[in-house]
């Protein structure tokens, strides 16, 4: 009868001697997280003695569970063990004690697909229940400016209500949400814009990101912009930016300077200003790494950026340190050593989403599993695993969910992510067996490149055989899985592939998965952004109609 008890993360100890007592629904379980959870009203009673730090031991008997520790971290544990067995509770003796004080998941919402309330009270409650405690949310201009009511307002930026709503709704969890915002580069979208265009670096490049840092009153927008978020906010983190800005001091900025390249000075300067006024509300800043070691920059621009991270000014800000390669742990070691301040440094792997309608499973976990190796060594601070948007956000969110979950098994537990998944989703191995499939590199990543004839067009030979030949393979392999509706997708997308290799692809079988993609992106989405995605498709539909392959 003891089917083994499967929480995430692994806790440290956990012991079950096989008992099941029979399960009714708490008396006093608080009534969010009854109602999310869909937990009965019932004889168990919850006894919590709540306790500072990232610690939580429980106890089940029959008819009651005393808990001691973290308040989220035992509401989460006793929800996974309501989920282990419909209509029974474990007797179990569970131990659990976290390694990283900050554990983020960082999603951008700004590149092409907002996600609506709903969407965003689902993610908070999956990241309840797998115990992060923070979300950070990458807004650029979509963060509801008082100051600027004419940001954003044409991409879906929220309202002041949704914000305050979405903020509430995490604290509710004890999820944190956090503002992530660019305020030097990666400004593309506000600095667009005709009104504010005079404020950017590359005069001559329209869609320049990047701050002009020396004029003064390009700093003063950049400081009104944070300040509106500081006064807004209830978070005590506060997301600064601060990453991939090469264009700082090659514009405007030279210009001012007798064309010496004053870019780094600019840098420290524009942020001196920038973490001033974050301490003067109280708050505690977070800025990307990337250009204060220069460490994604050629070999000559290296050694010009390598020095700003030796600027004292750094010691109370919490650095965020990125690399989204699978690198192995001796490679993320010395990034990490890099910029030193372990305490205060986070590990920020990437689910490898973006530039993609599916996430890369094989390049994301080798990723999360060797960075957050290389922080547990060096004891850093926290994590974020990073979920991006470039090229117009088309991966939906709904397929993020299972890497959220490894990741945190393996952050804080054994890694072994598979039966936990099946246990706490509900979905059977036929189902996780597609996931992972459809996470193949040579299928995530080619998508594109086959179903967009543009793209098709300038393929080789060679590598359309190779994806013909596995993406066969796979489909055979998943015939006679039934799948969700948002994985259905996928499979269908693969199959129009394979008719677009074939030259066989008609205007029809567009015009249905364009269908099918438009109702999933709206059911968690906001319509901005869409058309841009299925231009794309209709690209394709006009290259079949007039016959314009060449």
């Amino acid at each position: 009868m003891g089917e083994e008890i499967l929480i995430v993360p692994q806790p440290k100890q956990l012991q079950f001697n096989g008992e099941w007592f029979t399960f009714d629904g708490f008396s006093n379980l608080p009534g969010n997280i009854a109602s999310d959870f869909n937990i009965p009203k019932g004889s168990w009673e919850i006894k919590l003695s709540e306790e500072e730090g990232d610690r939580c031991s429980i106890s089940v008997s029959n008819g009651s569970i005393n808990a001691r520790g973290n308040r989220q971290i035992c509401y989460a544990t006793i929800i996974q063990l309501t989920m282990q067995r419909r209509g029974f509770m474990p007797s179990v003796e569970i131990y659990e004690e976290l390694s990283f004080k900050i554990r983020g998941f960082h999603l951008d919402v700004a590149r092409g697909g907002v996600p609506n309330l709903e969407t965003l009270k689902d993610i908070i409650r999956w990241l309840f229940l797998l115990k992060y405690n923070y979300f950070f949310i990458y807004l650029e201009d979509l963060y509801p400016w008082r100051s600027y009511p004419d940001i954003g307002t044409l991409r879906g930026r929220l309202s002041e209500e949704e914000w305050n709503t979405i903020v509430n709704y995490g604290e509710s969890y004890g999820i944190e949400v956090v503002p992530s915002l660019e305020l030097l580069g990666h400004m593309e979208n506000i600095l667009s814009l005709p009104k504010y265009s005079r404020f950017k670096e590359l005069w001559w490049v329209p869609r320049d990101g990047t701050l002009d840092a020396s004029s003064e009153d390009a700093r003063a927008f950049a400081l009104r912009l944070l300040q509106d978020v500081l006064e807004t906010s209830k978070s005590r983190l506060i997301h600064v930016g601060g990453d991939e800005t090469w264009s700082l001091g090659r514009g405007r900025s030279l210009d001012k300077v007798g064309f010496v390249f004053k870019g780094p000075e600019l840098y420290l300067m524009h942020y001196r200003a920038i973490l001033n006024m974050v301490k003067k509300y109280g708050k505690v800043p977070i800025v990307w790494g990337d250009m204060l070691t220069g460490m994604y920059l050629p070999s000559e621009e290296r050694s010009i950026w390598e020095g700003v991270i030796n600027d004292k000014m750094w010691d109370e800000v919490i650095i965020a340190n990125w690399n989204y390669e699978p690198l192995g742990v001796e490679d993320f070691r010395n990034m990490i050593d890099k910029v030193g301040r372990y305490g205060n440094q986070l590990a920020c792997p990437g689910l490898s989403n973006w530039n993609r309608f599916y996430p890369d499973f094989e390049r994301a976990l080798t990723n999360v599993k060797n960075f957050l190796a290389a922080a547990r060594e060096r004891r850093l601070g926290g994590f974020l695993i990073t979920a991006w948007g470039d090229d117009g956000e088309e991966c939906l969110f709904t397929y993020l969910t299972p890497l959220i979950l490894a990741s945190m098994e393996i952050a804080e537990g054994m890694g072994d992510w598979e039966p936990k998944w099946i246990r706490l989703s509900g979905e059977d191995e036929g189902v996780l067996k597609a996931r992972k499939l459809f996470g193949k590199g040579i299928v995530s990543y080619n998508i594109k490149n086959v179903i967009y004839l543009d793209r098709l067009s300038t393929m080789s030979n060679e590598a359309k055989e190779m994806i013909k030949d596995e993406w066969s393979r796979i489909l055979a392999e998943l015939r006679d899985v039934k799948l969700p509706e948002s994985l259905e997708l996928i499979r269908r997308m693969m199959e129009l592939g394979l008719k677009a290799i074939r030259g066989e692809a008609k205007a029809d079988d567009y015009w249905s998965i364009i269908d099918a993609y438009a109702k999933l992106w709206l059911s968690e989405r906001k319509p901005e952004g869409l058309a841009n995605v299925l231009s794309r498709f209709g690209k394709s539909m006009l290259i079949l109609k007039y016959n314009l392959r060449g």
